[in-house]
């Protein structure tokens, strides 16, 4: 279970299938190793070395995708991984617009979720939101699609500020966190690591099997 903003819950369907495509791939870039991992655009993330990566990739996989009874309190570091696992889906959008040859499958997968979670939701302005059909070509429509599922996972986008509470003094960080409702540890809880080969193995296998 995962504390989303639209309610605790595990993901399913197409939602569940898009999220899973963009897990692997980014589960395949991290076993890279740091000096070749390119990163994917969420700073926080892209900061953690590839052991912490695969460990907070694995708590977030466990959490939104099989029925486990201890749903993780949300921290900078997993929610900038959840963050990450729709900016990948993104990048992968991108890659198919910029190839005529690719198909649309990642297109499809994003038009299929997106129609899916927002089935009850028309005449709002997220109806707007998603391409027509999956073969558009409009990057911005896409993006919008992409960014509108993440903040149905994401309750916010506190981890992007974390930059900003580091660099004030503790007492002004503090006061800052109370006026804005985040959680003391918040920022401060440390990325889960493996230190050994067999360890982050492990976890792979365990990967693995949900990705399935």
């Amino acid at each position: 279970m995962w504390h989303t903003s639209s309610g605790d819950r595990i993901l399913s369907g197409a939602e569940a299938k898009l999220f899973k495509a963009a897990l692997t791939g980014l589960v395949e870039e991290t076993m890279l190793s740091d000096c070749d991992f390119c990163g994917c655009g969420i700073e926080l993330f892209d900061e953690l070395t590839s052991s912490q990566r695969l460990a907070v990739l694995e708590g977030i996989a466990t959490a939104l995708l099989t029925d486990t009874v201890d749903m993780p309190n949300l921290t900078a570091v997993n929610e900038s991984a959840v963050a990450a696992v729709f900016e990948y889906a993104r990048f992968e959008v991108e890659l198919e617009i910029d190839d005529c040859t690719a198909g649309t499958t990642w297109r499809q997968m994003v038009f299929d979720s997106y129609h899916e979670c927002f089935a009850n939701e028309s005449g709002s302005d997220s109806e707007h939101c998603c391409p027509a059909h999956a073969g558009s070509d409009c990057r911005t429509e896409w993006h919008w699609a992409v960014e509108s599922l993440a903040d149905r996972v994401l309750w916010d986008r506190d981890f992007e500020m974390v930059g900003s509470f580091l660099d004030e003094p503790p007492e002004k960080a503090a006061m800052m966190r109370q006026v804005l409702g985040i959680d003391d540890d918040y920022f401060s809880a440390a990325a889960d690591d493996f230190t050994t080969r067999d360890a982050a193995e492990q976890s792979i296998g365990r990967l693995t099997r949900i990705l399935q």
